[in-house]
């Protein structure tokens, strides 16, 4: 019996699977554990051909690997495809429309925390596998699926988990032809300040980091102040900060990603400047230094997210922090932004970088394996496309695959041509139904037609 793409099922499945309320947390040990175990026992109940005909392990914690044997008549390298369980907190209840874990079905959408991100592409993955299961369909190559476990927290306190299949897999031999993760996909040019609509294919992001920059002091009362406290050297290092941002610079990447773009650009000016950005760069660059969505594809940034003193009005601190995030532009490092730092804040602080990351590598869309997402897109969706090799300025687990394979992509298989948001991270996250059908049928075709 073929197992049918139904919207409504894909819809109940996604449904079920928002019901458990997989929070990571940033302190693995306080992390339940119950929830995780629970999606792992729902998606082998769900998807029996999966269950039966897939073999599947817990890595590291909780994540849950699928290998799909191929017949080998093949030469085309295994697929990996992924997507996280963990979800974020649900903030102020009282603000969503439904329960955020009840994964209400209404309106033509899945409403819930974790509807959008990222377990819409978990279970887009699954049905399309169950689909083609049901088919009699093997592929002729291998085929991966990793569901992992904190995304959100980047690892947390704890190895990644994403890191933990990674190293899972290398460790047997295996090497992939790509890894798909989310990111990126079919998207309203709008959403890009561009026109028509775009095939983003992300393949890179910035690295990350959070720093403790800290002054310590004998303290006191606040009624005998004495000068050059620890807030006071704080206060001069924001405004060091501030002022001495890193300059632009162009990277390969980031070249590629704005003359691929730049003919469909809403702002033709912008787009005739950035067709030849070595050409223009010195009229580029006030424009970029007054667009902060601009300016974050060009430099290593660095912001003040937090700051404490005392616990106390009438208290001069003993220690004084100031907490600064740093997204790191291709050919900086934890470690040379570090260095910057402390040549440029006063002489005394201490810089402590915490949890964080390098740059990953960039690579691009001239492969067959790129080629063939845009050439579903343009199937799918008309041929008036534009692809774009993009960066991700935020972060995903994409970041931890690079030794697994050579075209490491962020894409995720839907496309709402409505217009609408799925309002990821915030209250009254959704998939939209159709949406979501769309990216069981996008997956299956991907996997029939990849290697050929």
């Amino acid at each position: 019996m073929i197992y049918e793409i139904i919207p409504q099922r894909c819809a109940e499945h996604l449904s079920g699977a928002v019901k458990f309320a997989t929070l990571s947390k940033d302190h693995e040990a306080d992390t339940d554990w119950t929830p995780f175990f629970g999606l792992h026992d729902y998606i082998l109940k769900t998807y029996p051909l999966i269950a039966e005909k897939l073999e599947h392990e817990v890595v590291g914690k909780a994540g849950l690997l699928f290998h799909w044997k191929g017949t080998g008549k093949s030469k085309a390298l295994p697929v990996f495809m992924m997507a996280h369980m963990d979800v974020v907190p649900e903030g102020d209840w009282s603000k969503w429309n439904y329960p955020p874990y009840e994964g209400v079905i209404a309106d033509g959408h899945v409403w819930g925390r974790g509807a959008s991100d990222c377990k819409a592409q978990m279970i887009a993955q699954l049905e399309a596998v169950e689909h083609l299961l049901s088919t009699g369909y093997q592929p002729d190559y291998d085929v991966y699926m990793a569901y992992c476990y904190n995304e959100e927290v980047a690892g947390g306190d704890s190895l990644s988990s994403a890191q933990a299949m990674a190293d899972h897999l290398i460790a047997k031999g295996v090497k992939c032809g790509i890894t798909l993760d989310e990111g990126g996909g079919m998207r309203a040019g709008s959403s890009m300040d561009a026109e028509g609509r775009i095939c983003a294919i992300s393949v890179g992001e910035k690295g990350y980091v959070d720093f403790e920059i800290y002054r310590l002091d004998e303290g006191g009362h606040s009624s005998t102040p004495h000068h050059g406290g620890a807030l006071d050297y704080v206060a001069e290092a924001i405004l060091a900060i501030r002022d001495h941002q890193y300059p632009y610079r162009l990277t390969p990447a980031v070249k590629a990603r704005f003359e691929a773009i730049a003919p469909v650009m809403k702002d033709k000016e912008l787009g005739r400047l950035l067709s030849d950005i070595e050409g223009n760069w010195d009229e580029l660059l006030p424009i970029i230094d007054k667009n902060p969505k601009l300016a974050a594809y060009f430099h290593t940034t660095l912001v003040p997210t937090m700051a404490q003193g005392s616990q106390q009005g009438n208290i001069l601190p003993e220690k004084a922090y100031v907490g600064v995030n740093s997204r790191l532009l291709q050919g900086d490092t934890v470690e040379s932004v570090t260095e910057y730092l402390k040549s440029i804040v006063p002489e005394g602080m201490e810089v402590v970088p915490h949890k964080g990351h390098n740059p990953t590598p960039c690579g691009n869309v001239d492969n067959d394996a790129a080629q063939l997402l845009y050439s579903l897109c343009k199937e799918r969706y008309g041929e008036d496309i534009t692809l774009v090799p993009d960066v991700v300025l935020g972060g995903t687990d994409s970041k931890f695959l690079y030794g697994l394979s050579d075209n490491v992509y962020r894409f995720g298989p839907f496309f709402n041509q409505k217009g609408e948001s799925s309002r990821a991270h915030q209250v009254n996250e959704n998939t939209d139904i159709e949406t979501l059908a769309g990216g069981v049928e996008f997956m299956v075709e991907f996997i029939k037609r990849y290697g050929k």
